[in-house]
């Protein structure tokens, strides 16, 4: 009887090993996604699918024909996994709390600008040079 015991409890620990390094490993390749920082020269736009803001400087950027005239990446990043890091990476460089950032979110010149207002006065900023 004893030897079933210790049998059954090498069992068990053995499945909890391999259970906790498949857990572990798949963990590691999910936080390997690999980042490639926007260059300073290009602005990118990070937003999420459904948020009210990000909606309403999509609609404001088509009124002002802004995708016409300068060049503006545009990334979604509520379901885009490469796109969040991404837009985590540029937080970590522009020294902000990745806790408190949200979208709207703009990287241009190499700086970060978070809202509808700065993302707006960045873009219009924009608009203004290219005349």
């Amino acid at each position: 009887m004893d030897k079933k015991i210790v049998l059954t409890s090498i069992i068990i620990s053995i499945v909890i090993v391999v259970l906790g390094y498949i857990l572990v490993d798949s963990s590691n390749k999910k936080a390997k996604i690999k980042v490639n920082l926007p260059s300073k020269d290009k602005i990118v736009y990070y937003y999420g699918l459904t948020c009210p803001h990000c909606k309403d400087v999509e609609e404001w950027m088509k009124k002002n024909k802004v995708e016409e005239k300068i060049k503006v990446e545009k990334k979604e990043v509520w379901y885009n996994k490469e796109n969040a890091a991404e837009l985590q990476e540029v937080v970590r460089v522009c020294n902000l709390d990745s806790s408190s950032i949200g979208v709207p979110f703009l990287w241009a010149d190499g700086k970060c600008y978070i809202g509808t207002p700065d993302v707006k006065k960045v873009l219009t900023e924009k608009l203004k040079s290219k005349k």
